[in-house]
């Protein structure tokens, strides 16, 4: 197993995506769903680095090997304000819990530092170890019928504890 102490997070820069993408693609099959709605690396940069972001990534890497990312976005809510919705947190199995934690915090982190007191994310209802994970975070869940659970965290509460 490789050295957690080496893990570095930090945001994602265009030339990121030649080992996001593959990552991307990983995800997409482990949850069975067609990896021709990828889309490719041009059209991710593409977004990413459209005036304003279309959408915003972490990485987490190893010896300059991307373990791990996050991709979210901002949202707004008439009753709590500016919010981040975290659309996806991948990490490779070997290093799954140590890199999920490490993501995550910096975006409670980014969170905080935007004034976005509150978290948001959807998972599968399948994907059990993101439901616990979540459920660690301390993230209210909130069932849906179609196969999903909603969650959310305020950031402020995370950073009391």
């Amino acid at each position: 197993m490789e050295h957690v102490d080496k893990l570095i997070v930090r945001e994602a820069t265009e030339e990121d995506f030649t080992q996001i993408h593959p990552l991307i693609i990983k995800r997409t099959e482990e949850f069975g769903l067609p990896t021709s709605h990828v889309p490719n690396i041009k059209k991710l940069v593409e977004d990413y680095s459209s005036k304003p972001p279309k959408f915003y990534c972490l990485v987490c890497e190893i010896d300059t090997r991307i373990v791990g990312y996050l991709i979210y976005s901002f949202g707004y809510c008439v009753y709590v304000g500016r919010y981040i919705n975290m659309s996806e947190l991948y990490a490779l199995a070997t290093l799954r819990k140590e890199v999920q934690l490490q993501l995550f915090t910096k975006i409670i982190n980014i969170s905080l530092e935007m004034g976005c007191f509150q978290l948001e994310w959807v998972s599968s209802k399948n994907d059990l170890e993101f439901h616990e994970f979540s459920v660690e975070t301390g993230a209210t869940v909130i069932p849906e019928e179609d196969g999903y659970h909603r969650y959310q965290l305020d950031a402020k509460k995370v950073q009391s504890d």
